[in-house]
């Protein structure tokens, strides 16, 4: 079978396409033909040691995948043909791979592979964040930095669904046009206009009630200062590739909360709550709220071209790999 492998910690482009051997499942185990597997920015970290986590080479990147049951280990019951999501901790860029039993989730033959892909970390992420973490009431102002981005592409749709005002700050007119047929309410352009000023505005001078931030860099303390009383700022990553030092003054006198969200810690200390996060994700495909097109697919052969575009920050919605 073909993989995506990582011989040695650097840029994407040193990735390799290899045949390897099919696995075969564990007792535990699920092997699942993958149709799908999704791309996100920690891949494009992962692979040059620059994670949270480093893993010594060789290894295949990729933690969220669409497909077919193959074949199950003599604990699971599962039916081969059945349609699931995968979250493997590594190894999803490949077309098989096998998954702990307690980290796949069947899903209907009605939901698209590419859409299927998409779902785990960015709307996984977002919905925990949201739900979970900021505990958001319809009603409330959200403001999403990066707002094209994967994360963005899922706060814009995952907060019209929650019933909040949807503000997205981006940087260009193309990601300008991308957002706005995502149904965005408002969107300040901070390449061309002050951002907590136009967040003020939008609001009435309130200022917005939480901000979702994969950004990270100078803007974050901007949204900050563009927060209501008793806001709250979620901090995700830091796409832009630094990591800002907050003026704690700022959260003293707004009364604001700097929240955290690791989604994948979250996972593995809490899997009756990540259950219930997903099937209410899902009924939202089922129900025709969430509808999910990713807007870049690749073929195995262009992973290192999408891993690029997350490093240059050129990527505009989400991206994944089609077997």
């Amino acid at each position: 079978m073909k993989s995506v492998v990582c011989t040695k910690l650097g840029e994407p482009k040193l990735l390799e396409i290899k045949e390897v051997d099919k696995p075969i499942p564990l007792d535990d185990e699920v092997l699942i033909k993958v149709e799908a597997a999704g791309v996100n920015y920690p891949d494009a970290l992962l692979v040059q040691g620059k994670y949270q986590i480093v893993v010594e080479p060789p290894f295949t990147p990729g933690n969220e995948v669409c497909g077919y049951v193959d074949q199950v280990g003599k604990n699971v019951d599962l039916k081969k043909g059945t349609k699931v999501i995968g979250l493997p901790e590594i190894g999803g860029f490949s077309e098989f791979v096998c998954i702990n039993k307690k980290l796949v989730i069947p899903i209907s033959d009605n939901i698209n592979s590419l859409a299927g892909a998409s779902l785990p970390i960015n709307y996984g992420t977002t919905y925990y964040a949201l739900k979970r973490r900021a505990k958001a009431a319809s009603g409330e102002s959200l403001l999403i930095l990066g707002a094209s981005g994967g994360v963005g592409t899922a706060s814009i749709q995952l907060g019209k669904i929650l019933g909040l005002t949807t503000i997205a700050a981006i940087g260009s007119d193309e990601k300008e046009e991308y957002v706005k047929n995502l149904g965005v309410d408002h969107i300040i352009r901070y390449d061309k206009e002050n951002l907590k000023e136009s967040a003020k505005k939008l609001t009435d001078g309130k200022g917005v009630d939480i901000v979702v931030d994969p950004v990270g860099g100078n803007v974050t303390e901007e949204a900050l200062r563009a927060t209501a009383w008793n806001g709250r700022l979620l901090v995700i990553g830091f796409a832009q590739g630094e990591i800002p030092k907050i003026p704690l003054n700022i959260t003293l006198v707004k009364g604001v909360s700097i929240v955290g969200v690791w989604w994948g810690r979250w996972t593995q200390t809490s899997p009756k709550e990540t259950a219930e996060d997903f099937n209410e994700l899902i009924g939202f495909i089922n129900e025709g709220k969430l509808d999910i097109n990713p807007k870049n697919v690749y073929s195995i052969e262009e992973v290192s071209t999408a891993m690029d575009n997350f490093l240059n920050r050129k990527n505009i919605g989400k991206t994944v790999i089609k077997f």
